[in-house]
């Protein structure tokens, strides 16, 4: 089953990247494609507020809850039923959901295609994508892979004056869903979710602001030899004023 996944994501890729090298320059190293940088974050270390603000600077689309939407547009399946799948991927193969909404079962084959493809589709544009190990699909050629982490304390605490619960509360939601992400990552791609390799910077927003970590992404786009907008920078200034 995962090895038929696993050919198809190599068959996209060959042909997204065989387009992508029809229309790149033959000189210089830096693309004129519209930027595609994807975000890995623990939860509560602000990597959401990140990805909409480094959007917001790129003038590119901020991605999230759009990907769940296109996939159950291409499955032809209720929204509904990718979220849950897309929050307990663990759980894929034993369908819990199929009796319980009376429909057809969202396959480990269909769910897999359908967000590679989605996410393929969202690359030729441009965009700011938020998890769904985005950066396993695309690969550092296609898009620059950014890693948003924190402490548990750190993260507990924003997740407490985010959610209005208490610390302890805070602190269980933020294990389960870094349990839930390391689990979907593994399933998926059997990657380490908290491996460096598989991102181009990590980010401690323990230490840094959301302004100051978008401005950190920029500023390290730029040295990779991405293309941004000449007033990413400055804009982001306007932004958090």
């Amino acid at each position: 089953m995962r090895c038929s996944a696993d050919r198809l994501v190599e068959a996209l890729i060959a042909i997204q990247m065989l387009d992508y090298q029809k229309h790149q320059s033959s000189k210089g190293t830096r693309s004129t494609k519209p930027a595609v940088v994807t975000i890995s974050r623990e939860c509560g270390s602000m990597g959401a507020q990140v990805a909409q603000l480094l959007a917001d600077a790129l003038e590119v689309r901020c991605c999230d809850r759009i990907i769940l939407q296109e996939v159950a547009r291409r499955a032809n399946v209720d929204e509904n039923l990718v979220k849950a799948l897309d929050q307990h991927v663990s759980e894929l193969e034993d369908h819990w959901w199929k009796k319980l909404l009376h429909k057809e079962a969202l396959s480990y084959e269909d769910y897999y295609q359908n967000l590679v493809k989605t996410v393929l589709s969202i690359s030729r544009t441009g965009g700011v994508i938020v998890g769904r190990g985005a950066n396993h699909i695309l690969g550092e050629k296609r898009a620059f892979r950014v890693r948003v982490t924190g402490s548990l304390d750190k993260c507990a605490e924003f997740i407490s004056e985010r959610d209005k619960v208490d610390m302890k509360l805070a602190m269980e939601k933020a294990r389960r869903s870094n349990k839930e992400r390391a689990e979907y990552i593994h399933k998926l791609y059997n990657a380490d979710i908290n491996d460096p390799s598989h991102y181009d910077l990590v980010l401690n927003s323990d230490r840094f602001s959301r302004e100051q970590i978008v401005d950190l992404i920029l500023l390290a786009m730029d040295k990779a030899g991405f293309t941004i907008p000449n007033d990413a920078r400055q804009s982001l200034s306007a932004l958090a004023e």
